[in-house]
């Protein structure tokens, strides 16, 4: 399976969101494609789709198929060039595509009328703009103002970061990196998104289903024990699902 397809999976296992491909791509509500997989392409954006912002922020932080680790050893500070007094951040990757991911206190906008959408999308689609069976549009984003986002190419890869050695390792440190002045060793890490922002590496999708016609199921990848989608009852013969 391709890299930008493990990455969405795995995106969509541990957070039930879609994931920004490459993680830097801007993502803005009225973006609508199509969805391959656990991959979403954009096509281009529905203007006029008003957004509010929701309370509360969200935090998302985690490894898979990675392993973070502070190291003081002093034989590996001095190959890598640390300065005294400093300290290595290491992430290694066990396998190819394996992530870390850190978007620490995410500001959540959604389309703040989604009734209101979902009839456009109808008038839309009655007058042939609007290919309801294989268009999804985006109605959630997670916007963070740093992140740090690695992907390995391959397994054994790793990076390594100079910290203060007394640095913790939290979703605020590692969203905070600078890559232009700790990062020290990498070695088989294709996708490198350090300490950028403003980002917009996760976000949800709406689709209009209608109950007229017998669509096609589009294959929309599905974590496991993850919930079906919700529903939104637009008119007697149509309705949102969200993603």
């Amino acid at each position: 399976m391709p890299i930008d397809q493990v990455f969405a999976a795995q995106i969509r296992e541990q957070t039930g969101l879609f994931a920004a491909w490459l993680p830097n791509s801007e993502i803005a509500i009225g973006d609508y494609g199509t969805v391959n997989g656990a991959r979403f392409e954009k096509l281009a954006r529905l203007s006029g789709v008003q957004a509010t912002p929701a309370p509360g922020k969200a935090t998302y932080d985690f490894n898979v198929n990675a392993d973070r680790a502070i190291n003081v050893d002093a034989k590996a500070l001095a190959d890598a060039g640390v300065s005294s007094g400093k300290a290595l951040l290491e992430v290694k990757f066990q396998k190819e595509a394996a992530m870390s991911f850190s978007a620490p206190d995410g500001e959540i906008t959604r389309v703040g009328d989604l009734l209101n959408l979902g009839r456009r999308l109808i008038d839309l689609d009655r007058s042939a703009q609007w290919k309801r069976k294989d268009y999804f549009i985006v109605m959630e984003v997670v916007t963070v103002s740093k992140a740090t986002i690695l992907v390995s190419q391959n397994a054994g890869a790793e990076i390594k970061f100079e910290v203060g050695a007394e640095t913790p390792i939290n979703p605020q440190v590692m969203a905070n990196l600078d890559a232009a002045s700790s990062l020290k060793v990498s070695k088989g890490v294709g996708t490198k998104i350090i300490g950028e922002g403003p980002l917009t590496p996760l976000f949800r999708l709406a689709h209009l289903k209608s109950r007229l016609f017998d669509d096609p199921e589009i294959k929309v990848y599905r974590a496991g024990a993850a919930a079906l989608p919700e529903r939104l009852e637009i008119s007697a013969d149509h309705y949102l699902e969200i993603y």
